[in-house]
């Protein structure tokens, strides 16, 4: 299989707010909306997508927003931090730098989705010991 694209869809009932927060913070772009689904794409990026339905029984369950985190990697992940704050999105993680080799924080979307922002930074002894147990020789 090759893949070519890449959607979440989200049931909720905060259709609007979804859209206007992900196109106002996260520069997606809007491709269709209906009275019950709306449609969006990462402008730079336009093989992956999110979307939002409204709950129909027939569709798929309602999403509680728990057990989600959508992850978005940025060239500066510290000036994402400041303009978001500048917006007035409110950070659930403040920065932090993980062990892993990532510089993170995270927002919630209207529906409660963890967005995991985050820069690749060099990882910890311990983790690049761990990372280079699976490289192919």
């Amino acid at each position: 299989m090759q893949i070519k694209r890449v959607d979440s869809t989200i049931n909720t009932n905060k259709l609007q707010e979804s859209k206007e927060f992900y196109m106002k913070h996260f520069d997606f772009q809007l491709v269709y909306e209906s009275d019950w689904y709306i449609e969006l794409i990462a402008r730079d990026l336009p093989t992956n997508g999110i979307s939002f339905t409204l709950p129909q029984r027939e569709e798929g369950e309602f999403f509680n927003g728990k057990g989600l985190i959508i992850s978005f990697q940025v060239d500066d992940v510290d000036a994402e931090y400041k303009r978001l704050k500048e917006e007035g999105v409110i950070i659930y993680q403040e920065m932090q730098d993980k062990h892993w080799g990532e510089r993170s924080f995270v927002v919630n979307d209207p529906n409660g989705i963890h967005l995991y922002i985050y820069t690749p930074i060099s990882p910890t002894p311990e983790y690049q010991k761990i990372y280079d147990s699976f490289k192919n020789d």
